[in-house]
């Protein structure tokens, strides 16, 4: 298990507890020190947020240091970058449990940005017997949207570019601010059941970002009781049973492009949701999640359109679509 930082060092890091930063090295989420010595020219990439944080913050070399990533076409169809991909400037190294160790080799990249599951940990063992340098990032599992978003000074740092990502941070930081002040006068904190849905029904447990925003912003997570970070196995009836009397119903995507018409052929029961007669049934965005890095600030204030709806409408919603 990663150890769990809290706000050590010289507080470069003030939400994150997965990573930390000092003195020109970076510790990832499973405790690794690797000390920024040199520019890093080519890199391979499993963690999206890596690339959402170079264009977020516009480093270009961090954009031109991208030599391979894992799930090829499903990592970056929604980026700039997939015509290099297209053409074989950017290759595909691997996806779940299938690592392609000889275009690993043929690429000999200064750095693997890897995300702390197990099926990385053989990948991780045959880097360090290559001598190749690798991290493993967390950002999923913190339990605070601010502590995911502060990441970004994670993979800033690995290209010494730590104080723009603090710059960008601050101004989040100060959104959310505002928007939290916007609720001191709220009295009624609505039912809301985010979930996500591929054949079954999963819930994210207490700890993870998104129950803790929902709360954050007076709501109250309907899957409260439901302990740990990550999406969990919740049976078909007792989820509906629950979720029907929802105030509100976000479904997370989970990256795909959801038909609600199919949606709601293949699960009827919705149409008697109490959220979806009320016409608060709402669906992620496909590429909803690189936009919680990208436009952190614009997705705040959508969940707050959505929770609070008399504070601030839910029209015109880019990242969150209807089921209606």
């Amino acid at each position: 298990m990663a150890k769990i930082f809290y706000n050590c060092f010289n507080r470069l890091v003030k939400y994150a507890t997965h990573f930390d930063i000092s003195n020109n090295m970076v510790v990832d989420a499973e405790n690794n020190k690797l000390h920024i010595k040199k520019s890093l020219k080519k890199v391979i990439v499993a963690d999206s947020m890596f690339i959402d944080t170079a264009y977020l913050l516009n480093i270009k070399e961090m954009i031109k240091s991208i030599k391979g990533v894992f799930w090829g076409n499903a990592m970056l169809k929604n980026y700039p970058i997939y015509d290099k991909y297209l053409k074989g400037k950017i290759v595909d190294v691997g996806s779940d449990g299938k690592i392609n160790y000889n275009e690993i080799l043929n690429i000999n990249p200064d750095l693997a940005v890897l995300i702390d599951w197990n099926i990385f940990n053989p990948l991780g063992k045959w880097l360090k017997n290559n001598n190749i340098d690798y991290v493993k990032t967390g950002n999923y599992k913190e339990p605070n949207f601010l502590g995911k978003i502060e990441w970004i000074k994670f993979y800033a740092s690995l290209y010494n570019k730590y104080k723009k990502a603090e710059k960008i941070f601050n101004e989040i930081v100060e959104e959310k601010r505002k928007i939290l002040n916007s609720l001191k006068n709220v009295k009624y904190k609505p039912v809301v059941a985010f979930f996500g849905y591929h054949k079954n029904f999963y819930v994210y447990g207490n700890s993870h970002y998104i129950p803790n925003l929902i709360k954050e912003l007076k709501g109250n997570y309907l899957f409260e009781d439901v302990e740990g970070v990550n999406y969990q196995f919740i049976d078909r009836k007792l989820f509906i049973n629950k979720a029907k009397y929802a105030d509100i119903c976000i479904l997370d995507s989970m990256g795909e492009n959801v038909e609600i018409k199919a949606l709601l052929k293949e699960n009827p029961e919705f149409l008697k949701f109490n959220a979806y007669k009320k016409g608060r049934f709402y669906i992620t965005s496909e590429d909803y999640l690189k936009y919680e890095t990208l436009k952190s600030a614009e997705i705040l204030e959508e969940y707050l359109k959505i929770i609070h709806p008399k504070i601030k409408k839910d029209d015109n919603l880019k990242y969150f679509i209807k089921a209606v």
